[in-house]
């Protein structure tokens, strides 16, 4: 009865007339007068930006939202760059499609998927919901011409029905999951029947008239929940359906996918077609490991893939009209990385004032998230963090690191005292670094933070008694460190296929931003240089400093690469009590994130043979999961 009384009210919410008075509005902002999203613009003029390129067909693409629907609220460097919300980005896109109409070209817009799953809009819903149920019909108000449907969509079957329920059939047929599908019992039978998640394809003319044939693919992933299947897209390249959806040539393929545009498996997807169209521009928009990409596959494609988090903005114009089979010329085509922020839609929009961007729409969007949000009391303090805490911008042994912060204080103040029955009893936590995504910002700590620096809900495990000169071997080998053997080496590589496989991406996103921080001060320089002659040069805030093998400036701002230090897989809090006076014979509790349990138990069978440890003996340490763990730590230590 919850569920059915929010949704209801959330859909009158919704579904307002965006032109009706809203009470309570700043009219010049068309925002409630405490919204901070003002205070949190980028700085500076627009010198260094870089203006679009328009051509015949042009594409506007997100993916990897998780959430972030309200945009970048914090003041730290970058947040500002990323401080648009989806009612701006429904503004802009309004704007576009003038603008294309204008211009007498076609404008599509395209989503890649991961809609949830990281911020308090998607997840911080009340009890009797699913992730996502809400911020989807936000992402619905937005109209897309292609859709394709992500990993996160998928972990769990009720949020998997409820996206296919509910959340396709907003989108007319342009939902596609060409390698998806969902099985459900029928009310009458109660046998189970297989569904295609949306459509396994779609076939449509643009505003312009051009033909398209969309395809969208997954990649491999193996993480999924029981009633869901997943086709390898190798394998779903032989499929009868695929060789009918392409035989019709169309003015080009528009392909959309939660799978990142290199080193993956649309080649594949790119193969099959071109065994039937060899010259035909394909148009590929991919997404899941959370970096600005370009690539093209042959003289007539390019692929592009827009971030996370409401982070970047894709766009990707192509002149088809150099590219038509019988010609044979190569297909002219330029991408941008947009910083979602409300200046800089302004200036590709061509405006002379930032405020001119709003429409009754964005405006009506922005109110009704803030409606949500308050609903949900995701804007309620558990405490002010004294300081800013970086994820992978310093040193672990930074003060400043996030992770320091983890390992030292807030697992030892929030797990390692949190079993009454083992007070007393030495221990000392492990956990890996990627249950944090996001870094902390000095200020206030609120209900929404909770969900973007730790969204995941691991529980805490533990096994007792273990010999300390047993214990003190686990962090070493779970991060092995030391030399490698060849062996070590394609173990470890092994152990990277399977989290990528299970949808983890992380360590893929880190290592991308390890190369700017690294190996793109050349670049920096030249952009730099192209700007030494202007009067009114700004200087560069931090962002991302994007290289990728497409030709040409790929970021639409000139920014200082964000200073990057890697950090551990995994980590310890100290030895409760006076470790000093432990002997190696004494024993600890090992609590344990639970999905390393095995791993644990696997390598104490390894350096020990005294006792045999089981899966079976790592039991509840306490209630808690490690989305609890900053709430109550701001609680007690940032009140």
């Amino acid at each position: 009865m919850l569920r059915r009384l929010f949704t209801a009210a959330a859909a009158a919410l919704l579904l307002a007339a965006p032109a009706l008075a809203c009470p309570g509005l700043d009219h010049e902002h068309g925002l409630a007068p405490r919204s901070s999203r003002y205070a949190t613009q980028p700085s500076g003029g627009t010198s260094l930006l870089r203006r679009l390129t328009w051509g015949d067909v042009n594409v506007v693409s997100t993916t990897d939202i998780h959430g972030w629907y309200q945009g970048h609220l914090k003041a730290t460097q970058p947040e500002p760059n990323y401080s648009g919300d989806w009612g701006d980005f429904a503004s802009f896109v309004s704007h576009l499609r003038a603008l294309a109409k204008k211009k007498g070209v076609d404008l599509l817009v395209v989503d890649s998927g991961d809609l949830h799953d990281g911020a308090g809009l998607s997840d911080g819903f009340p009890p009797n919901q699913v992730d996502g149920h809400v911020s989807n019909q936000f992402h619905a108000m937005i109209k897309y011409d292609l859709l394709s449907v992500g990993n996160h969509e998928l972990y769990k079957y009720n949020v998997a029905l409820d996206t296919y329920r509910n959340f396709v059939p907003t989108q007319h047929g342009r939902y596609i999951s060409s390698n998806v599908n969902i099985s459900i019992a029928d009310p009458q039978t109660g046998k189970n029947a297989s569904h295609i998640f949306g459509k396994q394809y779609v076939k449509f003319r643009t505003e312009r008239g051009r033909r398209v044939t969309s395809l969208g693919v997954l990649y491999n992933f193996k993480g999924q929940d029981g009633g869901i299947t997943i086709q390898d897209p190798k394998d779903m390249v032989k499929e009868a359906w695929l060789a009918e959806a392409i035989k019709e040539e169309p003015d080009f393929f528009l392909l959309a996918g939660h799978m990142p545009v290199s080193r993956d498996e649309w080649p594949y997807v790119i193969d099959a077609i071109r065994a039937v169209h060899p010259r035909t521009p394909i148009l590929v928009f991919g997404g899941h490991t959370h970096i600005r990409d370009c690539t093209t596959y042959d003289a007539h494609s390019a692929g592009l893939e827009a971030g996370r988090y409401l982070e970047t903005i894709g766009w990707l114009s192509a002149n088809l009209s150099s590219s038509k089979s019988a010609s044979g010329g190569n297909l002219s085509f330029s991408r941008t990385y947009i910083d979602a922020n409300r200046r800089n839609y302004a200036f590709h929009l061509g405006l002379t004032d930032v405020h001119q961007l709003d429409t009754a729409k964005g405006k009506h969007i922005t109110k009704a998230m803030a409606k949500v949000a308050s609903d949900w009391n995701l804007t309620h303090v558990y405490g002010k963090a004294p300081q800013d805490y970086y994820l992978d911008r310093v040193p672990i042994t930074s003060n400043s690191s996030l992770l320091n912060l983890l390992e030292n204080q807030v697992l030892p103040t929030v797990i390692s005292t949190s079993n009454p029955d083992r007070k007393g009893k030495p221990n000392f936590v492990l956990a890996n670094s990627g249950a944090q995504r996001f870094d902390i910002s000095a200020g206030d700590f609120t209900k929404n933070d909770q969900y973007i620096v730790s969204p995941f809900t691991d529980a805490f495990l533990y096994l007792k008694d273990v010999q300390l000169q047993y214990a003190r071997q686990i962090l070493p080998a779970l991060n092995k460190q030391g030399a490698y053997s060849k062996r070590q080496s394609d173990a470890k590589l092994n152990e990277e296929r399977q989290r990528y496989a299970r949808g983890e991406v992380e360590h893929i996103y880190r290592a991308w931003r390890q190369s700017q921080a690294e190996g793109l001060g050349e670049a920096a320089a030249r952009d730099l240089a192209e700007l030494d002659a202007r009067a009114d040069a700004d200087k560069p805030t931090l962002g991302y400093v994007t290289k990728d093998s497409c030709p040409g400036q790929g970021d639409d701002t000139v920014h200082t690469a964000i200073p990057y230090s890697r950090t551990p897989d995994y980590i310890a809090s100290p030895i409760t009590g006076n470790s000093t006076a432990l002997a190696d014979t004494d024993t600890v509790d090992v609590v344990m994130v639970d999905f390393i349990a095995s791993s644990v138990v696997s390598i104490l069978n390894k350096v020990q043979k005294e006792r045999n440890f089981t899966t079976a003996e790592a039991v509840a340490y306490n209630t808690l999961t490690t989305q609890d763990l900053y709430p109550v730590y701001a609680e007690k230590k940032w009140a």
